[in-house]
């Protein structure tokens, strides 16, 4: 009787695992499995080049007219924040980091 019940629980234990081979084989055919691996490979994925970044780096720059003394480093950075997020939208119609508050 002890044997039959530990080939059960055996035969339990190797079905789980076909059951859950299975299903992570089908998940690996599927639409969401690609959609998944996109969206990972395209969160790795550089947003702008070195070229981009330094136009708009430029860009702001040369469309700043305040001096950053006048209103102070934090607000002179917000200026200059939005003029590189403004350049790189006009840009690709993208902006792909988090905005400043």
């Amino acid at each position: 009787m002890g044997r039959t019940k530990e080939l059960l629980e055996q035969m339990s234990e190797v079905n789980q695992m076909v059951d859950d081979s299975y299903q992570y084989n089908e998940w690996l055919q599927s639409k969401e499995f690609a959609e998944y691996i996109n969206g990972e490979l395209d969160s790795t994925r550089p947003r702008y080049s070195e070229y981009d970044i330094s136009s708009a780096t430029r860009y702001a720059s040369s469309h700043i007219t305040i001096e950053p003394q006048e209103v102070g480093k934090k607000v002179y950075d917000m200026l200059f924040s939005e003029k590189v997020e403004e350049y790189l939208t006009c840009k690709t119609g993208l902006w792909s980091t988090t905005k400043n508050i």
